[in-house]
């Protein structure tokens, strides 16, 4: 075996964990030397079992590196180990780090990254800050960070292709499999802008105790956590107080009083976290410099006639129906279709169902 084969193979053995190998590899050096050392020297090191040891020399035996890179090649992946250069710095200082990545397009770079994370059950508030949010920062050069999950997580994804920005989901299974499988389309346009992580080996398949240990992850790679909606008690929640266990900052969009998506969001902000209400909050917040989207842009010179502002002007992120509208307005509802037309035509607001409307906030 050569350089990185030792990486892989010492990262491979079953039952030795990231503390295993930090112990091993204080004690004997390289993933090499390792390699070379004896069953009778490695059970003399503290922490490390006649087990451990054991199971670290048979494994000599049973991994085949070229098995191993065919395998990855197949999938179109990469792995990188705790040994490894590219590893990502942040991780480095978690408690519990990952012993390897498994990725498929791109490891996030030297760019500065923003978690984006909260309910799978979102409202259309919340889905409609999810794209906001993530789409303002990611055309400010802002990487985003989510676990591609249903809800938030795919809309902040999917406002940060819309931004044009890089995007990067951390998965509770292999990388090579999607999850949820109704976010196909989603995983592919991420590879493109990004990539998809995992720290378990390709044929994992989703588990329930995988996604609250990769949400460490999730916070790790970023330099803040934007929660957009949770309950009271969430998955969420766990990422936003892995990220002050980190020593991040964790920022909260607020809610409604008493309203169930919005309850841990507004306790969160209670107890010490960073309300926002905007894109540029975060980004003023950290010094990092931001412009103007195209798209809002255009709306600040888009001219609107009087009754098309009365229409824009009673919509919100609450869906609205059209009957509604005609009487907050009181005009007639042939006279209220017309200028939601000109407004949709502007892109100053979206149909979300039959004759339902909110404004098109990205």
């Amino acid at each position: 075996m050569k350089g990185e084969e030792y990486n892989l193979w010492l990262c491979s053995i079953p039952g030795i964990g990231i503390r295993k190998l930090l112990l091993l590899e204080a004690e004997l050096g390289t993933p090499e030397q390792i390699y070379r050392a004896g069953e009778a020297k490695l059970v003399k090191i503290k922490g490390i079992s006649a087990r451990d040891a054991h199971n670290i020399v048979t494994s000599r035996q049973t991994f085949c590196p070229d098995g191993v890179k065919e395998k990855l090649d197949r999938l179109d992946m990469r792995c990188t180990t705790w040994f490894s250069p590219e590893y990502p710095a942040l991780c480095r200082h978690l408690y519990d780090p990952p012993k390897h990545l498994f990725y498929r397009g791109e490891l996030p770079g030297e760019q500065h990254c923003v978690a984006v994370v909260g309910a799978r059950d979102c409202s259309v508030y919340g889905r409609e800050n999810a794209r906001r949010f993530a789409s303002a920062l990611a055309a400010a050069g802002v990487g985003i960070i989510s676990g591609m999950a249903r809800g938030i997580d795919g809309w902040a994804h999917q406002g940060a292709l819309e931004g044009r920005g890089r995007t990067y989901a951390v998965l509770g299974n292999s990388a090579e499999i999607c999850y949820p499988v109704e976010h196909a389309g989603l995983y592919r346009s991420i590879l493109k802008r990004g990539g998809i992580l995992s720290e378990y080996p390709p044929g994992t398949k989703a588990a329930a105790g995988f996604f609250p240990m990769r949400n460490r992850i999730i916070s790790a790679l970023s330099e803040g956590v934007l929660v957009v909606e949770a309950r009271k008690r969430s998955g969420s929640l766990i990422t936003a107080e892995q990220a002050l266990d980190q020593g991040k900052d964790v920022f909260v969009i607020p809610g409604r009083i008493g309203d169930t998506l919005s309850e841990g969001c507004n306790n969160l902000i209670r107890d010490g976290a960073i309300l926002v209400t905007t894109p540029e909050d975060i980004l003023d917040y950290y010094g990092w410099a931001h412009e103007n989207q195209t798209e809002n842009l255009k709306k600040n010179k888009l001219i609107l006639e009087r009754r098309e502002k009365m229409v824009y002007a009673n919509l919100s992120l609450e869906p609205k129906h059209l009957t509604v509208l005609a009487e907050e307005v009181q005009m007639d509802s042939a006279e209220v279709m017309g200028c939601i037309l000109s407004l949709l035509k502007g892109r100053l607001i979206k149909e979300i169902g039959n004759h339902y409307y909110i404004r098109n906030v990205i």
